[in-house]
């Protein structure tokens, strides 16, 4: 695998804090933290690869792929005793980030973030049939290829060219039996009405995660930004803690 380019930033001094934001995103997400917590830590925000700045993947990524480009990229910068801070997707890496490499990581805070996967209505079921009906029309060129744009998330539907094979392959991949192994303390923050990671994928982390707690507010997928003040104090209080 050849490594791609990475668009980052660092500031400060003290505990290393490395923030890893969500799909459809980029390093803005947690820009306010950012500047907040730099003033006490030496904090790293980075795009993730294929948004932002950062080189998009050449192939179809795998959240190990993720995983591989993490590593170098904390290698290469020399960090370690890591703070790591997930929204949605990034949590998701940042979960397996704990497994792949624990002896690197400090503590982990997941925001609104995936990993457990979604309960499935009998309508989205439904949907869910339909759409593998068509792509196989599309595949034996019965059917346009346009008419399966219909199906999916917001997520997929703004997602361009290779990134929505990528959206495809990541979304699919369980790593809710990693969730035991996480040995750092952790801290889960969450939308209460969060509809595209739940509250009840929370409870169910906090369960699994052994040494973690879970603070609940209102807000939705984004707590981090509808709670901004309360999101930096209670992350403050408890990296303090460590």
């Amino acid at each position: 695998m050849s490594f791609l380019k990475t668009n980052f930033m660092q500031s400060g001094v003290g505990k290393n804090i490395l923030f890893l934001h969500g799909w459809q995103s980029d390093i803005s997400d947690f820009l306010g933290s950012y500047n907040y917590f730099s003033k006490n830590y030496h904090v790293i925000n980075l795009d993730l690869w294929g948004f932002g700045k950062s080189e998009t993947p050449k192939e179809v990524w795998g959240c190990d792929d993720y995983i591989k480009h993490l590593y170098e990229f904390v290698k290469e910068n020399n960090l370690n005793n890591l703070n790591l801070v997930g929204h949605s997707f990034g949590g998701k890496l940042a979960i397996k980030f704990c497994n792949f490499y624990p002896s690197l990581c400090k503590s982990l805070i997941l925001v609104d973030s995936a990993g457990v996967r979604k309960k499935l209505s009998f309508l989205k079921k439904l949907k869910i049939k339909r759409y593998k009906k068509l792509k196989n029309l599309v595949l034996q060129g019965k059917k346009d290829e346009a008419i399966l744009e219909k199906f999916g998330s917001s997520d997929y539907k703004n997602s361009v060219g290779i990134m929505k094979k990528i959206m495809t392959k990541v979304v699919n991949e369980d790593c809710e039996s990693e969730l035991k192994n996480i040995n750092v303390p952790t801290l889960l923050f969450w939308g209460k009405q969060d509809k595209d990671t739940p509250l009840y994928m929370a409870k169910k982390m906090n369960k699994q995660i052994k040494n973690s707690r879970l603070i609940c507010l209102n807000g939705g997928h984004f707590s981090h930004i509808d709670n901004f003040f309360e999101f930096n104090k209670t992350a403050q209080n408890f990296l303090e803690g460590i």
